[in-house]
This record gives C-alpha cells, sequence and structure tokens, in this order.
C-alpha cells in the first residue's frame, strides 16, 4: 500500500543536513526480501525531503506544486462536484500555488477534499508547512530524529530508519481504557505524535508551530441550512457526487452491505456512477437475534441489480491467537474485525480485481444517529420559542422514545446555560478497568487535549452539533495489521469531507423531522431505494456472535489477558476480569465486547512494542520523547453463496 516519508530540518545546518542525507540514503537502499517496498523521492527542496512507495496500488497520487512549492500525497479531489471530470481535474500551476503558500497552505482545506497529506514549502520565510487533510483518511505521524524531523504514515517506515528506543506512553493508555473514542495528539509511543486531521504543523526558525486550520464546529454555524426540502436534495446530490469521485479510481469494488441504510446509499449511488465500476457486495450474517441480515442485503442488492455474496460468521474458524503476529503501530486500535474478516475481503478483492472495499462506515455519525435529545436545545439555540419548538420536542420525543416535558425542561437548561454539555463526559460504562488506569488517566496526567473538540467551550455553539462534531473524529483506519504490504484500500465514502461539511450545517431538528432517526437522508434517498429499506428502524447487531467467540477461543483469552501486562499494572481489575472470563459467568454480567473490542486489542499492542526488536540488517536508533503537549466459492474455509 502507499506510504511516505518526509524528512525536514534546517537547511543552513551542516550537521541536521548530513543526518539528513544520511537517512534518506538508508530509505532508498534497495529493497530486501523482507521488505519489498520500493522506495523513491516524490520531493526535494531547501530543508525537505519526501519518499514514498506503493503508488501504483490504488488511487493515491503525486502531485506536485508548481515552482517546487512542495507536494501532495494521496488522493485529492477538487471542490468542483459537477461531474467526476470536474472532481479530478486538480491543477496547481503557479498562480494557484502562490495562492497556497500564500496563506500557509490553508486553502487546501476549502479548495479541495480527499484523503492526502501536503507538504508546502515557503522560498521566501523558509517555512515548510505540513498539513493533513480534515478526515484524517491518510495517517501522519511526527517524530524527530537527531534534530531531523520525520513526519511518515505509519511506524513501520520509522522501524526503517532503524529506530528501536520506542517507549510506552502509560498514560495515553490508561484514557484509551477509560474513553476508547480518545482522540489526540499523543500516541501510545513516547516519541510519537500524530499530525491530527485538519491540523498544520509548520517548520522553520528552529521551532514547530501546530494549529488547527480546520475547526468543524465554525463550519457547523456558517450558513445554516433551514430548508429541508433543499438540505435533502443537497445532501443527495453532495453524497452522490463524492461517492462517484471515489469510484471513478477503481475499476472493481467489493461493498460491504449489511443492508442498513448507510450501506444501502453508497450502493444506491455506485450503481449509476458514470465510470460503471464492477461492484460485488458481501454481506456478513450470523445466526443471534439481528445477526442476518441477508433479506434486507438481498432486497438492496437485487434494486440495483448488484451481485451479492453471503459469508456466514463461523466462530471455529476464527483463532485469536493470530492477534500476536501484528504489525507494530503508533497506537492500539480495533483489531477485530479485520482478524475475522481480512482475509477473507483481501482474497475476493485480489480475485475480482478490486483495488477497494467500500462500506457505509461513519454513515451513524453523518446523519445524526443517536442523541435526538439534543435537537430540542439546538433548536432553540436557532430560534426564538415557539410553535417550532414544540414540533421539535414531539420529533425528539418520537425517536428517543422518552416524555416531551423532560425533553423541554432539558434543552432549556442547555440554552440558559450553555457550555454545559460535553459530548466526550459521556464515557462508557468500564466495568473492568482498574484503579491504576483511572488514577494515570486523571486530569493532572491526561493529555490535555484529552479527546476533545478545539474550541467546544464556544457558547454559540448548539449541543447537537458539538455531538455530531464528535462522532466523526475518529479517522478510520487506512493500513492493515496483519495482512501483506499490497492489500485493497478501505474506503469509506461516506465520510468525504464536502459531504461531512454539508451534513454539519444542517440543525439536528432537520434530521429528524417527522419523528425519525435519519430521517433526513431517508427522505434524500426516497427514489433510490427499496421502501422497506427506508422504513426500516432497527440495526443489525453482533452480541450472540461477540459471545460466541469468545466461547471458542475461552482458554488463549483467560491466560493471555489474566496474565498479562494490563492487568499485572493493575490497568485491568484482575478479580472482576476473572469472573467475566469464567465458564460459569451470568449472561448479564459478561463483558465480551468490552473484553475483545478494547482489552484484547490493547493487551496485543502492549505486547508487541514491548518487545522492541531490532529489524534484521539495520542498527538500532533512540527515538526522543515528544514534547509534553505535543455463493458457492470457498475462500480459506469460509463458504460463499
Amino acid at each position: 500500500m502507499y506510504r511516505y516519508l518526509a524528512l525536514i530540518w534546517d537547511g543552513s545546518d551542516p550537521d541536521r543536513s548530513s543526518v539528513a542525507h544520511s537517512l534518506t540514503a538508508r530509505l532508498l537502499l534497495p529493497s530486501s526480501r523482507r521488505s519489498p517496498s520500493h522506495w523513491t523521492k516524490a520531493f526535494e527542496g531547501g530543508g525537505i525531503v519526501v519518499v514514498h512507495t506503493g503508488l501504483a496500488e490504488g488511487a493515491a497520487q503525486t502531485r506536485r506544486l508548481d515552482d517546487s512549492a512542495g507536494v501532495v500525497l494521496g488522493t485529492v479531489f477538487s471542490r468542483n462536484l459537477e461531474s467526476v471530470e470536474d472532481s479530478r481535474r486538480v491543477c496547481f500551476d503557479l498562480p494557484e500555488t502562490k495562492r497556497i503558500v500564500a496563506d500557509s497552505a490553508a486553502r487546501l482545506f476549502g479548495n479541495y477534499w480527499g484523503r492526502y497529506v501536503a507538504m508546502v514549502r515557503n522560498a521566501q520565510t523558509q517555512e515548510i508547512c505540513v498539513l493533513r487533510d480534515p478526515m484524517g483518511g491518510l495517517p501522519c505521524l511526527l517524530a524527530s530524529c537527531s534534530g531531523v524531523s520525520v513526519v511518515c504514515s505509519d511506524l513501520e517506515c520509522l522501524l526503517r530508519l532503524g529506530g528501536t528506543g520506542f517507549t510506552v506512553d502509560w498514560s495515553y493508555i490508561a484514557g484509551l481504557l477509560r474513553n476508547p473514542g480518545l482522540v489526540t495528539r499523543s500516541t501510545g509511543l513516547r516519541e510519537v505524535s500524530e499530525i491530527r486531521p485538519g491540523e498544520r504543523v509548520c517548520f522553520g526558525g528552529g521551532a514547530i508551530r501546530r494549529s488547527m486550520a480546520w475547526n468543524p464546529l465554525e463550519i457547523s454555524r456558517a450558513e445554516r441550512i433551514q430548508d429541508a426540502d433543499d438540505a435533502a436534495d443537497r445532501l443527495r446530490a453532495t453524497a452522490r457526487a463524492c461517492i462517484h469521485a471515489w469510484a471513478s479510481y477503481y475499476p472493481s469494488i467489493i461493498h460491504n452491505l449489511s443492508g442498513g441504510i448507510d450501506s444501502s446509499i453508497v450502493l444506491a449511488c455506485l450503481k449509476d456512477a458514470p465510470t460503471q465500476p464492477r461492484v460485488t457486495c458481501l454481506n456478513y450474517f450470523g445466526t443471534g437475534p439481528s445477526e442476518d441480515e441477508r433479506t434486507h442485503a438481498r432486497l438492496v442488492a437485487q434494486h440495483v441489480g448488484a451481485r451479492l455474496l453471503e459469508c456466514g460468521l463461523d466462530c471455529a474458524n476464527v483463532r485469536l491467537e493470530k492477534i500476536t503476529t501484528l504489525k507494530r503501530s503508533a497506537r492500539p486500535w480495533f483489531y477485530l474485525y479485520e482478524l475475522e474478516h481480512g482475509e477473507l475481503e483481501d482474497q475476493l478483492a485480489a480475485q475480482h480485481g478490486a483495488g477497494t472495499v467500500f462500506s457505509g462506515s461513519g454513515g451513524d455519525g453523518v446523519f445524526f444517529q443517536g442523541h435526538a435529545d439534543l435537537a430540542v436545545a439546538d433548536y432553540l439555540f436557532d430560534h426564538a420559542p415557539g410553535r417550532g419548538l414544540l414540533s421539535a420536542a414531539v420529533d425528539a420525543a418520537e425517536v428517543s422514545r422518552r416524555s416531551i416535558w423532560p425533553l423541554l425542561w432539558g434543552a432549556i437548561r442547555m440554552r440558559v446555560l450553555p457550555g454545559r454539555f460535553d459530548p466526550y463526559s459521556e464515557r462508557p460504562q468500564r466495568t473492568l478497568i482498574g484503579a491504576a488506569a483511572l488514577a494515570a488517566a486523571s486530569p493532572g496526567n491526561a493529555d490535555e487535549e484529552s479527546g476533545r473538540i478545539a474550541g467546544r467551550a464556544m457558547r454559540a455553539v448548539p449541543p447537537g452539533s458539538l455531538w455530531h462534531v464528535s462522532t466523526v473524529a475518529v479517522p478510520p483506519a487506512y493500513y492493515g495489521s496483519f495482512g501483506p504490504e499490497i492489500a485493497p484500500e478501505r474506503t469509506m465514502p461516506l465520510l468525504s469531507q464536502p459531504l461531512v461539511e454539508l451534513c454539519f450545517r444542517i440543525p439536528s431538528y432537520l434530521m429528524i423531522r417527522g419523528g425519525r432517526d435519519r430521517a433526513l437522508v431517508r427522505k434524500a434517498f426516497a427514489a433510490d431505494l427499496p421502501r422497506q429499506t427506508l422504513m426500516r428502524t432497527g440495526k443489525g447487531r453482533i452480541d450472540r456472535h461477540l459471545r460466541d467467540l469468545l466461547d471458542a477461543n475461552l482458554g488463549f483469552v483467560r491466560e493471555f489477558l489474566l496474565d498479562g501486562i494490563l492487568a499485572g499494572r493493575g490497568f485491568l481489575d484482575r478479580r472482576n476480569l476473572d469472573l467475566s472470563l469464567g465458564r460459569d459467568r451470568p449472561p448479564t454480567d459478561f463483558q465480551c465486547g468490552e473484553i475483545l473490542q478494547q482489552h484484547l486489542c490493547t493487551e496485543a499492542w502492549l505486547r508487541r512494542s514491548l518487545e522492541a526488536r531490532v529489524p534484521p540488517a539495520t542498527e538500532g536508533r533512540q527515538w526522543p520523547a515528544r514534547a509534553a503537549g505535543d455463493a458457492g466459492r470457498t475462500v480459506e474455509g469460509r463458504k460463499l453463496r
């Protein structure tokens, strides 16, 4: 897959220049059998060298700015969404380059979108700015080596430089255990930070300046859309344009189709994509309640004329021991889906010549699912009390199944006392967390950002907007944790910047108008989907499957966690964990989702990180810690129908 690494330094310093040239030479060494990637230079200027690999394996491109002013790495589209041709017509000629350089590259966020990282050099000031796209589709890490800053796509790039001296940030791990949705500049390694989605990092004058150049809260308050018909029309047009733009890069696509509203919308948009990609849909089904959605998936696939493959969830074929072989990375992730489905989807993609796997992931957040109660308060932020307020309260009551009067009273309190609502304070109940983790993640030890949105204290921002923004704050995964280097790209087209920004500007009370969850998006795609799909209110779950999966791997999970690092440090309550992993556990007390999707993954990441092995044929290099604050076929035994 596509990877990049940039070295940035003070070009007037001969010592740092020597280090930078030595590191560049190491990166450009002929590929070994262990690491088949072939790295080449993408850009070179005063104080910066950018190298990359995997350019021909997906949608990524290298777009140079004119006048040797920098490079944009990844996939970038124009804001002109009139057609696919217009979206892909991106030209960084001299006039456009001057405009980009003039505002330290912030223009990119307003005039372009995609999955990219940009590096822009100002020849006059010698300042170099690095920007990561607001959706964070392409990872971006920051480290330092002997006075040379290293910006790269993943930890494997740093390991290629010979880096071994990485240490675990236990405060970050503690915070992650308490809140799995934690989003900060910090990572699980003290020596590595993350350039966050929408962030700009400028290097110059011996200093590094970090700032958020994209503010979703400001966007949510700009040009609010108050007409439901207009909002629905624009939502449909923007979603289609973004999905068509992404599809234009892939002649063949594997699409995860659950049969829910989000994945069905993506498929409906793919149906008439101008580039006419071959689409093969994949549906997973289980045996538990609400785990078999084949009826819904078949209905949508038949409606658009797409091929559908169905794959049963079989716990007997899933060996969780594989989690011990994960690749090293800068922070823990949720590995369970990839453990169970990654190999199958990679093989299907290879069989069908598909360069990507699409899904409807992110749609819940983008289209505002959950917290309908906040719509009442949002109405009071935008309008004076009146009949519209009562209508918003009725809609919210129907969606949330609550009484109108508590909703009205809560909305009045939020309006009179703004700033009381904090979307990040609503952490899920953590029954297995130990006292040591609670202490290590206390406010005095936590990262100052602690996952909060910059500027959340803005009193003019409705609470629903705060919630809406927080639901799309976690960037999607790009790299696989187990598979080969050459793998299909994971594309979540609903997490496209133009669509996300549009939905931020649509008030929550419009999103649920009529008293239905995600009513507006159902209205927008009423002509594109079967009525049964539009009327569906339930959502598939995998609770029974998770329980069966743990039962099939109970011996391994018990030993792995009870004798593991987290329990040993007191970060997990060993007594409660032992009870939860017992064969006679009460079903009501069984925290299988928390155990499998979070603690097992974090434990595996810690064990892999603390191995600290030196890659063969490289010398160890110590890395300084970051500054504080910084159908009918079988694929590998699985039946497809």
